[in-house]
This record gives structure tokens, C-alpha cells and sequence, in this order.
């Protein structure tokens, strides 16, 4: 049987795919995907969510309604300690507390909203929940979305 330089490319693809994957699944540092599978050896976050989706500002950047992200942070082989939100294009981390049960927030400061809003656009910005448990062991969420909106701001006004 003759291998085409395509398929020869395509078979070493797959395998280091499977072999970055394989790798990733003994690090102490995890990633959530988004589904309903819990870790069996750290935090899982799931639910990752921000209140409400868009967050807009007044013409002078102030929030109209409170900028609240919420995740639910479960882990059934320790204490979770601290929950963290990461903006992977901005410079902001921003610690969350947990509220009841599993359930941890964050609410954005006017001068964090300040900081993300940009005149007359609705900015995407990507985010991750960190959460680490009282072993040592991390878990990151999928990719949240998190939108800021803001008025066109004009000289005169």
C-alpha cells in the first residue's frame, strides 16, 4: 500500500493530537470543557455565567445594571479555596467569593468597567474561571464570554 504525503501528514496529526491530550489529562492543572462531568481529581467549574449578558455603561462608563459573573465550583475530593476570574486580553484578575452552597460570584468595579469600555462599541472579551482546591489542584473553565457595551461619547456631551 502507497502513502500520499497528505495522508502521512494527516496520520502524525492525529497522533500528536492524541498525545497533547493524553498530556494534558495527568497535569495538576485542568481544563473544564463545558459539559456536566465532574473532575475526579480536583474542582470542576461549571456554569460559568455573567448577569446580565451584556454589561452596559452609561455615557459617563458607569454600569446601568451591576456587572455580576456567577459559576458554580464543585470538587469531590477537597475544600475549593479560591475561585478567580482571568481576562485572557485584559489585565484584570478578579478574586470571587462563594455566596451559598457551590455557588461563587464576582461583581466588576465602575473602575473595572471603566477600563473594558470603549466608545460607541460592544467589546468581547475572553475570560476563564480559575478555581483551586485546599490540595493544590486547579481547574480552568471553558472560555466566558464577557460583553461591554457603551454609548457613543461625543464632545459636546
Amino acid at each position: 500500500m502507497r502513502h500520499t504525503p497528505s495522508a502521512i501528514f494527516m496520520t502524525s496529526l492525529l497522533a500528536a493530537a492524541t498525545l497533547i491530550a493524553s498530556g494534558c489529562s495527568s497535569s495538576p492543572f485542568s481544563r473544564s470543557t463545558g459539559g456536566e462531568e465532574l473532575s475526579q481529581t480536583g474542582p470542576t467549574v461549571l456554569n460559568a455565567r455573567t448577569e446580565p449578558g451584556t454589561f452596559e455603561v452609561t455615557r459617563t462608563l458607569r454600569p446601568i445594571q451591576t456587572p455580576t459573573i456567577l459559576a458554580e465550583v464543585k470538587d469531590m475530593t477537597a475544600e475549593v479555596n479560591t475561585v478567580r476570574i482571568m481576562f485572557n486580553n485584559a489585565p484584570i484578575m478578579i478574586p470571587m467569593e462563594r455566596v451559598a452552597g457551590t455557588t461563587w460570584r464576582a461583581t466588576l468595579t465602575p473602575e473595572q468597567i471603566k477600563r473594558l469600555a470603549v466608545s460607541g462599541k460592544t467589546m468581547k472579551y475572553d475570560a476563564s474561571i480559575v478555581a483551586t482546591n485546599s490540595k493544590g489542584r486547579q481547574s480552568q473553565s471553558a472560555t466566558l464570554d464577557v460583553r461591554v457595551k457603551a454609548p457613543e461619547i461625543d464632545a459636546t456631551g
